[in-house]
């Protein structure tokens, strides 16, 4: 009974052949369809695609990061937090160090100055004239005595940043000579 129903319908569907596609149904549907293209219509087309692909193209660069600010959120700060500690720490004794040898290198390689006339005072010690040392044909020296652990820290800082400071004087007569 089943079989007679499924016969009845297939008999009653009316068969329809494909289009026969030829060279002259090639040409008309390629026709139509290069008709029916218009410049606007094209770049509004292009324009939306190009559009779409580009916020998509920035939600991903979005969320890429923000992904990455999420994972090194901090680490700036803890970084710079650690070389300031650092630097707290270890930067007046290393500096110390190197005031301390330079000054050491000075005697052996100069000996000791002679100190001639008090030239001033200043926060850590006295400046003096000194006829010639190291080469320098007149020149100051500042000698320094920094009166606790933290001043002397504040002056081999100064000096690591500064290394070397050399002051020549040049004598009244010779600056009225040369004017």
């Amino acid at each position: 009974m089943l079989w007679e129903q499924i016969k009845q319908i297939i008999q009653r569907i009316t068969w329809v052949s494909p289009p026969v596609i030829t060279l002259e149904w090639k040409r008309k549907v390629a026709q139509e369809a290069i008709e029916s293209l218009s410049a606007s219509k094209l770049a509004k087309s292009i324009c939306s695609q190009f559009r779409t692909r580009l916020n998509s193209s920035h939600e991903a660069f979005a969320a890429s990061l923000r992904q990455l600010e999420a994972g090194h959120s901090g680490r700036l700060e803890k970084t710079e937090d650690l070389w300031l500690k650092v630097r707290k720490d270890h930067a007046p004794r290393l500096a110390r160090l190197s005031l301390e040898s330079r000054s050491l290198q000075d005697v052996l390689l100069h000996r000791k100055p002679k100190l001639g006339q008090e030239l001033g005072r200043g926060q850590y010690g006295v400046v003096y004239l000194c006829d010639n040392w190291g080469g320098h044909f007149p020149c100051a020296l500042k000698s320094v005595v920094p009166p606790d652990e933290k001043h002397w820290n504040d002056l081999a800082l100064e000096f690591h940043y500064m290394r070397w400071v050399l002051v020549s004087f040049i004598s009244a007569g010779k600056i009225r000579s040369s004017q």
